[in-house]
């Protein structure tokens, strides 16, 4: 079910992108395409941050999760009010710093490797997204 929630979560970073590689345009239904690929990244990146939290608050590690996911969600909800390059770099590390953090509770057994593997694959996928429209919009 993670999995499936995970890959199908990936989805909403493709459309923008596709939407504008295909159409030529960044709006649908008067909507900006743009908008809708930063706040559902900055949504993404507090969920991650949120998951990071609930490890802090069930188990023993050396980082303090607390600080750091609060911290990462506030940078995300920045993204915002950001232009699309700074918006797009400012996600690209939390995204990053996320993944990190992922790593090192994956190393002290605090996250099921699987997990740690899907959350890769994803990001990955995530952070091209990212990338990719803001080469194409800029």
């Amino acid at each position: 079910m993670a999995r499936l929630f995970t890959y199908g979560g990936v989805l909403p970073f493709l459309f923008p992108l596709c939407y504008r590689l295909f159409t030529g345009s960044s709006t649908l239904l008067a909507v900006d395409v743009q908008n809708l690929l930063m706040a559902y990244s900055a949504v993404i990146v507090a969920f991650i941050a949120g998951i990071h939290w609930g490890v802090f608050l069930f188990r023993q590690c050396s980082l303090n999760l607390f600080l750091h996911s609060n911290i990462v969600a506030l940078l995300s909800w920045l993204s915002l009010l950001s232009t699309l390059l700074w918006g797009v770099v400012i996600l690209l590390f939390c995204f990053l710093y996320l993944l990190w953090i992922d790593t090192v509770l994956v190393r002290q057994q605090l996250l099921e490797p699987w997990f740690y593997r899907l959350r890769v694959r994803a990001s990955a996928l995530a952070l091209l997204s990212l990338v990719s429209y803001a080469v194409i919009a800029l």
